[in-house]
C-alpha cells in the first residue's frame, strides 16, 4: 500500500472533523478556517531506522486557534497507529516565531518543531499531527479534544544508511528562521 502517500515534499493542511465541533453540528467556514494545522516542514521521504529524521518536523497553526499542544504519532501504511515506535519529542506546544522581518500573515502563527523524532524499525510510515485542545469544564473531567489533524507525506525506513535529504527552499528558509530565533531546537543538517 506504497501508494497511500503522497511521496512529494509539499505543505499539508488540516482541518477539524464535523464531529469533533462541541455542538455535534455542521461547523461553520470560520470554524473550520480556525481549526487548521499545516505541515510546514516535512519529514523526510527516507531514513535509517534508529536515526533522528532531518529534516525535522515543522508544524504551524494560527495564533487565534488556541491548541494547548501539538502531538504526532506514527501510522502503517494500513492506517493503524503504532505505538512504541516513535521515539522523541512526541508533543509540543506552539510557539509564535518573533521575526519583525516577516510578513502580518506570518507572524500571526505558531510553529512547533520535532526536532528528534527517530522510528524505530524498517517500513513505510506517515506522521499523524494531532493539535489537542484540553477542555476543563467537561462533566467527566478534563478532557484532551483532537480539534484538528492531518498527515505528512510518506517516510520509508531502511535498516541501512541512506543519504541525508535536503529540504525544499521554502523549507530551508523557514528553518533558518526559526533557528535564528533560538527557542526552536531546529537542528542543524547532518555532515
Amino acid at each position: 500500500m506504497v501508494g497511500m502517500f503522497s511521496p512529494k515534499r509539499q505543505r499539508h493542511t488540516g482541518f477539524a472533523a464535523a464531529e469533533q465541533v462541541r455542538n455535534a453540528q455542521d461547523p461553520t467556514p470560520s470554524q473550520v478556517a480556525a481549526a487548521m494545522v499545516t505541515v510546514e516542514v516535512q519529514p523526510p521521504t527516507q531514513v535509517q531506522a534508529g536515526a533522528v529524521m532531518y529534516p525535522p518536523l515543522v508544524i504551524s497553526s494560527g495564533n487565534e486557534d488556541a491548541y494547548d499542544f501539538v502531538q504526532v504519532c506514527l501510522i502503517d501504511s494500513y492506517g493503524r497507529i503504532l505505538e512504541d515506535q516513535l521515539y522523541g519529542t512526541l508533543s509540543m506546544s506552539g510557539k509564535s516565531l518573533d521575526d519583525r522581518h516577516a510578513s502580518r500573515s506570518t507572524r500571526a502563527r505558531e510553529y512547533t518543531v520535532f526536532p528528534d523524532l527517530i522510528v524505530g524499525y524498517a517500513g513505510v510510515y506517515a506522521l499523524q499531527v494531532n493539535a489537542i485542545r484540553m477542555d476543563y469544564a467537561s462533566p467527566d473531567g478534563a478532557a484532551a479534544i483532537i480539534a484538528a489533524s492531518t498527515m505528512t507525506s510518506q517516510i520509508i525506513v531502511y535498516d541501512e544508511s541512506v543519504a541525508a535529504e535536503i529540504p525544499s527552499p521554502d523549507e530551508q528558509t523557514l528553518l533558518r528562521r526559526l533557528r535564528r530565533d533560538g527557542g526552536f531546537g531546529v537542528p542543524r543538517a547532518p555532515r
